[in-house]
């Protein structure tokens, strides 16, 4: 099997990055595009806030990631890709999948988006010209299927979301690691509205909590019980899950998500998850056995606390969640060894 792997190969915490690992343990027969080899330029970030505000303008391709997807296509000769897997391919051009479906006529051509396509906000005018012209589409968003179809998709199949074994993983943790970068609750990722006010409700009511996050965040430093620090990136990622005595995830509203990276990360970095409670998450961990949820700041509340004063019940359920991480293939190599097989047995 012949793979190109095209997306955003920057950083060691990135997913795409992940997810282009598992690739490379499916077959040695594969060249990579770096669609994110250079920094976002004045024109690119203008032209997606005029394509935002509903002008039908392509974003630039400044690494010529179309021009390196094409020189390989024709190095090829016979020798086809039997897939080319396009990871949110927003730079990627309509002009370049027609001369893939030209010349390669027997490669399949895939797209997968750990985001919600189906809102303004995560396309580009460059994708969704693209979308008819993919063979299939993975998405891990369940309720955008038919939204997915009517912009053109031919295909399009569901997946959870995924892990990295390699990278989240229970790290084994100096005591210095533990004091500096755990806690009794624990939260890392961006400012939310939602997400912050539930922070400062358990801040308000004696409950310790450590956030890894920049931005807005810094604005709440001087809260009592609130510990602001810069985001974390690297494998101080994976050590952190692991060393917050409860971590909590929360979902982007903007994209309506029912699971995020988290809801994998954590469980299968030995972290105790307690996240906001859905009908995907319910169906991915058991609840109160292989991680816990909460409906409302008062339940996030109670279980907070309950959970800090039972510390043998939380450890259990560390255990579980990590065992249901491995048994259900949630792992990037489990999850992309099915997808590869989809594409390849679609007739």
């Amino acid at each position: 099997m012949k793979i190109l792997s095209v997306g955003n190969m920057n950083g060691t915490s990135n997913t795409c990055l992940h997810r282009h690992w598992a690739l490379t343990k499916l077959t040695t027969k594969i060249d990579v595009v770096n669609t994110r080899d250079k920094k976002f330029t004045i024109w690119y970030k203008l032209a997606n806030r005029l394509f935002q505000y509903g002008f039908p303008i392509r974003l630039p391709d400044s690494p010529k990631a179309n021009k390196q997807i094409l020189k390989l296509i024709n190095a090829t000769g016979n020798d086809y890709y039997d897939i080319i897997w396009i990871d949110k391919g927003i730079t990627i051009n309509p002009e370049t999948l027609r001369c893939i479906k030209r010349l390669c006529p027997s490669t399949k051509i895939v797209s997968y988006s750990p985001d919600n396509m189906a809102l303004r906000h995560n396309q580009s005018q460059n994708y969704l010209k693209c979308i008819p012209l993919y063979d299939i589409h993975f998405t891990t968003k369940s309720y955008i299927l038919d939204k997915m179809k009517s912009l053109g998709a031919k295909r399009i199949e569901f997946t959870n979301k995924h892990y990295e074994s390699s990278f989240h993983y229970p790290r084994t943790l100096t005591i210095e690691e533990t004091e500096r970068l755990g806690g009794d609750v624990g939260f890392i990722g961006a400012w939310e509205k939602e997400r912050c006010d539930s922070i400062l409700f358990l801040a308000e009511n004696g409950v310790k909590v450590k956030v890894f996050g920049d931005g807005r965040w810094n604005n709440y430093r001087n809260i009592k019980n609130l510990e602001v620090l810069p985001g974390i990136f690297t494998d101080e990622y994976s050590k952190a899950l692991r060393a917050f005595k409860i971590s909590l995830c929360f979902l982007r509203k903007i994209n309506h998500d029912l699971q995020t990276s988290r809801s994998m990360e954590i469980p299968a970095c030995g972290g105790f998850m307690l996240a906001e409670r859905t009908i995907e998450h319910l169906s991915l961990f058991e609840e109160g056995k292989e991680a816990d949820y909460f409906s409302s700041n008062e339940e996030l509340l109670n279980k907070c606390q309950y959970y800090l004063e039972n510390d043998d019940i939380r450890q259990t359920i560390i255990l579980e969640g990590l065992k249901r991480c491995k048994l259900s293939g949630y792992s990037n190599e489990d999850s992309m060894n099915r997808m590869i097989n989809s594409v390849l047995n679609d007739d």
